[in-house]
């Protein structure tokens, strides 16, 4: 009996065993996945050599071309619908990035707004945004995702959809293709085994050195971009898989954040969040009416004292972008961390109205002292550029007097707008317009 016990155990253990799960389950994935883990190989080797081409502007821009069409061309294979704000995305990303090869007017600034565009781009076509696959206040946390978290985190499916393709062969399948992967598999175990060979024996080293000058001097340069072009791929199909397939978006606990109202973060008392408030209002107000002579001066073209138009245009104007830039975020904190909905909070909504009006009125300030640096000396790249953030600042304050009375989608409808407005200025011939415009230069 205890044989017989002893070998029921055995055998449930071996049971056991046998369910237990892989040490990698296999991912989820059609053909389609298969072959486009298999292009992106080619596209990021594809990518490096574009961005090491001596023209990088045109490199940049020949190779985004490139990638809007594989990516739209996996979308429609895998029969994802393309809606309005996709196709809206899309002209933006084309409009930043096609005017690089010819100029700019943010120098490196464009660079990383193509790829932070880009980024964000192929979550919106694969519908992998956070909420409902839609822009919307998770911009920031989208942005994180598609530039950093889903690249990182989804590094190896490229490597593990190529392995899952080999190994749903027949084992007497085995052919010229195993053999290229096994040595694929090897290349990293080489990079790291053979320079501490080298250095431990110098026959190996000299060896060694033989076999890269018979491969020619443009062996090495070649190699290490293939190297470089094998990790940008695994880094942009990892993007693309987890976007599909919601690998790693959390987008049920943003659902259920939205249901329960943001309750988490919903622990200051109402009296606290508008005490807050106004004192901070108050401050403003203490600073306009204390400068309110200095501050308006510019609305009727009055140059104070001992201030050069340049000096006055300057002195102040950045602090109170700034200033506008951390009301906004008081305004986010303000409204969600207090435990009471603004829409059932008159107390908060009322603030809210009071600094948003606040915050236009020190931005009314500063368009008007750069309104009169402009017409005094012109226009200039810098001045259309900063004359362009103001105009959105401006909108983004309007939007939140308005979200007081109705519900609208704020967060959405700024980024969009703030989109087009910088695509503008990288679309139209900035430097050209400038300068057909008139200016009478002063002196002071």
């Amino acid at each position: 009996m205890e044989n017989l016990k002893t070998g029921n155990g055995a055998g449930h253990g071996l049971a056991l065993l046998e369910e237990e799960r892989p040490l990698l389950e296999k991912l989820p994935a059609d053909r389609w996945d298969r072959i486009f883990a298999g292009g992106y190989v080619i596209l990021g080797i594809l990518m490096w050599n574009c961005l090491c081409m001596e023209n990088f502007t045109r490199g940049l821009s020949v190779f985004s071309i490139l990638y809007v069409i594989t990516v739209l061309a996996y979308a429609g294979l895998k029969k994802i619908p393309i809606t309005g704000e996709k196709i809206f995305w899309t002209l933006i990303l084309l409009g930043i990035c096609l005017p690089y090869s010819f100029y700019s007017v943010f120098d490196f600034g464009q660079t990383l707004m193509i790829f932070l565009t880009a980024a964000y781009w192929t979550l919106v076509i694969t519908e992998g945004l956070l909420w409902k696959g839609r822009t919307s206040s998770w911009i920031l946390l989208d942005s994180w995702n598609g530039l950093i978290a889903l690249p990182i985190l989804n590094f190896f499916c490229q490597i593990r959809l190529i392995l899952q393709s080999f190994s749903d062969k027949r084992e007497e399948g085995r052919d010229w293709r195993m053999v290229l992967l096994g040595g694929v598999i090897s290349i990293p175990a080489l990079l790291i085994i053979i320079p501490i060979l080298s250095q431990a024996d110098t026959g190996f080293q000299n060896l060694v050195t033989a076999v890269f000058n018979a491969l020619g001097e443009e062996f090495g340069t070649v190699f290490w971009r293939g190297i470089a072009g094998l990790l940008m791929g695994a880094l942009m199909f990892g993007t693309l898989y987890g976007g599909v397939y919601k690998r790693h978006v959390k987008e049920e606990e943003c659902i259920r954040f939205h249901e329960e109202s943001g309750r988490v973060f919903r622990f200051v008392p109402d009296t606290a969040v508008l005490t807050f408030g106004i004192i901070v209002s108050a401050v403003y107000v203490l600073f306009i009416g204390l400068q309110a002579r200095y501050l308006f001066s510019a609305f009727f073209g009055i140059l104070p004292r001992a201030y050069t138009y340049a000096q006055y245009a300057r002195q102040g104007f950045f602090e109170l972008c700034v200033i506008a830039l951390l009301n906004a975020s008081f305004l986010i904190a303000m409204n969600g961390c207090t435990k009471t909905l603004r829409r059932k909070n008159r107390g908060l909504i009322l603030e809210n109205g009071i600094l948003a009006v606040l915050t236009l009125l020190l931005l009314s300030t500063a368009a008007s002292k750069l309104g009169m640096y402009i017409a005094a000396y012109g226009f200039t790249v810098k001045r259309c550029i900063s004359s362009v953030f103001l105009i959105w600042l401006f909108l983004v304050f309007i939007l939140v007097l308005v979200h007081q009375k109705k519900e609208i989608p704020l967060v959405r409808w700024a980024v969009f707008a703030g989109a087009v407005f910088f695509t503008l200025l990288c679309v139209l011939p900035v430097e050209q317009i400038i300068g057909w415009i008139p200016y009478h230069p002063v002196s002071g």
